[in-house]
């Protein structure tokens, strides 16, 4: 037997060995469940705000570590929204604080891929340095460290 408890939210009892969940996130509706909902390859950018939103009301050590894991599962299914939202000046403090683990290998990556990429284009090391510190603000050091 199947019971429907929540719209993408099955339990399936009875014809199994031990009750099992089933979850259909793109069934999920969002408002509601938006840590299960996060776990799919399929957030848009307004639903990765409302996650990160969340994320940042959370207080206790134990709860920012849970938050931490399912977020580290979503934004690695959603890479190309995470570097859209990188650049977006609206993420506080906080939640960057919150999201470094996840954010920072996407973040050297991308300097990685600008330094390549203005390389190509023949540009010197020091219009490179200059671009990258402006761009992702890096130090003189963090900058170096790139160029080598």
């Amino acid at each position: 037997m199947v019971k429907d408890v929540y719209r993408g939210i099955y339990y399936v009892e009875d014809s199994v060995l031990f009750p099992t969940q089933i979850i259909v996130t793109k069934e999920l509706d969002l408002q509601e469940h938006i840590w299960l909902g996060s776990l799919s390859d399929q957030l848009k950018k307004q639903d990765l705000c409302n996650l990160l939103a969340e994320a940042g009301r959370l207080h206790g050590k134990v709860e920012k570590e849970y938050a931490e894991s399912v977020l580290e599962v979503g934004l690695g299914a959603n890479k190309q929204l995470v570097k859209e939202l990188i650049g977006d000046g609206n993420m506080s403090e906080e939640l960057l604080e919150i999201l470094k683990p996840v954010l920072e290998p996407v973040r050297t990556e991308s300097i990685k891929v600008t330094v390549d990429a203005l390389r190509e284009f023949g540009h010197k090391n020091g219009e490179i340095k200059t671009v990258i510190k402006e761009k992702y603000g890096l130090t003189e050091k963090e900058a170096d460290s790139f160029l080598q």
